[in-house]
């Protein structure tokens, strides 16, 4: 579904991705592990037609990020980690408000409300909802357009446990509607939680790419390179 090769992004003497390869599976959660600065925002930007890489090449579904962006923003979908919402709408004016710019179809937006449980908060304003139900609104919005694709940036930043665990949840559960995740952490456990594959990234570049059933490989080397950047 989706094949990044030698990716390379820089900001002036800062080198964000330093010839980043992965790939990603059709109908997968996918992880992209890597401590904060590692360049995980950066190459989501890039996937979502954000912003441009410097050198590289990118496919998704077929396309060529760089010539097809508007064709492969149709079927793509980001979860940004900031909210992206109106505080002083309801839940059911910001879903209207974003369905009707996205064409979303009744089946799409039911199906928004019900993967997030947003039933019983259709009509309590957004600025009033707690920070786990300001989340599930925010991930609400970005299942509108009906993903084939959709790119999560550490969407559990600042909410409790209980909330987390339910976000969690309802992400592992995309696979059963065929939407393939991208899945931005880093939390170990997270990922170890929702993904079937994991890459970990570490000053743009790959460190290892693996399928959980690896998970204690990869939790060892994810553990070293916390070690490292704290040293």
């Amino acid at each position: 579904m989706i094949k990044v090769r030698d990716v390379v992004k820089k900001y002036g003497d800062l080198i964000a991705l330093d010839g980043l390869s992965f790939d990603v599976k059709s109908g997968t959660v996918f992880g992209l592990l890597g401590v904060n600065g590692a360049g995980k925002s950066t190459i989501l930007s890039i996937l979502n037609g954000l912003s441009k890489m410097d050198e590289g090449d990118i496919k998704i579904d077929g396309l060529d990020i760089n010539i097809d962006t508007k064709e492969i923003k149709k079927f793509s979908s980001l979860v940004p980690q900031n909210l992206a919402f109106y505080d002083k709408l309801s839940v059911k004016e910001n879903l209207d408000f974003f369905a009707k710019i996205q064409n979303a179809d009744e089946n799409n937006y039911k199906k928004a409300i019900e993967i997030n449980s947003l039933n019983d908060l259709l009509n309590q304003r957004a600025s009033t909802l707690s920070g786990g139900q300001k989340r599930r609104l925010n991930i609400a919005i970005g299942l509108l357009n009906n993903p084939k694709i959709i790119y999560f940036d550490e969407p559990t930043v600042g909410i409790d446990p209980k909330s987390r665990k339910e976000i969690l949840q309802s992400i592992k559960e995309y696979k059963n509607f065929g939407i393939t995740v991208v899945y931005t952490s880093h939390y170990m456990d997270e990922v170890a939680t929702i993904c079937d594959e994991v890459a970990i990234i570490s000053h743009g570049k790959l460190v290892v790419q693996e399928a959980l059933s690896e998970s204690l490989n990869l939790e060892k080397q994810f553990l070293e390179l916390t070690r490292d950047d704290h040293v």
